[in-house]
């Protein structure tokens, strides 16, 4: 639909018009901002203990997986060109486990519990 010029009362077609969704996301969820930045925290504390290794992958609950996702794709929807690729995070795979509760897993199989991460140790 062909954009109008907003008349000189100030009230056009786009004047009346709500902010156009251009795309489609769920509503905001506060465990995003958790789970994102507990993974994050703990891949910069892996690059920094570890430098040149590669973080073998995470292992999240369903429902960490999917926060984690979502923020993703809030963080990304503005970006051109964003291709958000399903179950990897950091180019790293995300694998789902109902037994887990939420763990990076660094180059050398350790474990590292994200809850440990919520703040960047000092």
């Amino acid at each position: 639909m062909p954009r109008q010029a907003i008349s000189r009362c100030g009230v056009g077609k786009i004047g009346r018009m709500a902010a156009q969704n251009i795309v489609d996301l769920p509503p905001h969820n506060p465990d995003m901002a958790v789970i994102r930045r507990r993974v994050t925290n703990a891949f910069r504390v892996h690059w920094k203990t570890h430098p040149g290794t590669t973080v073998q992958k995470l292992v999240l609950t369903q429902k960490q997986a999917y926060d984690l996702e979502l923020a993703q794709r809030y963080g990304g929807s503005s970006l051109p060109g964003f291709k958000l690729t399903k179950g990897k995070f950091f180019d790293r795979p995300v694998e789902v486990s109902a037994t887990t509760a939420g763990v990076l897993v660094a180059h050398d199989g350790t474990e590292m519990l994200l809850a440990d991460y919520d703040t960047m140790p000092a």
